[in-house]
Formats: C-alpha cells, structure tokens, sequence
C-alpha cells in the first residue's frame, strides 16, 4: 500500500464564479479534508507559427498529498 494519496484539482480561472474567494474556500476546504498543497502548474495552450506565437492560460492544476 502506497505511503500517500493525490488528489489532483483543476481551477478555471476565467469561470464566472471563480475568484479569489471561491479559490480560497476550496483550498480551505481541502485543507480541511487532510489535503495539502504540493504544486500548482498552469495549463499553458499555445498557438501560432513562424515568430507569431500568443501563450496564455486560464487552467490551474493544483496537487494535493496526504498520508494514508
């Protein structure tokens, strides 16, 4: 049996109902559960060609850890 569990969760961040305060109370929320933050990585998409590139991201990934 592994040491650890993962929870992985995605955060949009140009959702509607998505701010700050929506963010801090799913971490909370986690926390709570046991969850802590290990990483937080942007989803970077891209697109163009030949010196015309444009990169943004509106997704967090966020991974979390706890000890079984």
């Amino acid at each position: 049996m592994s040491r650890f569990s993962y929870k992985v969760f995605t955060y949009n961040n140009r959702a509607i109902m998505n701010n700050d305060e929506t963010l801090e109370a799913d971490l909370k929320e986690l926390g709570d559960q046991g969850w802590e933050l290990v990483s937080a990585l942007p989803i970077v998409k891209g697109d163009g060609s030949d010196g015309e590139v444009s990169v943004s991201t509106d997704d967090i990934k966020f991974i979390f850890e706890r000890e079984n």
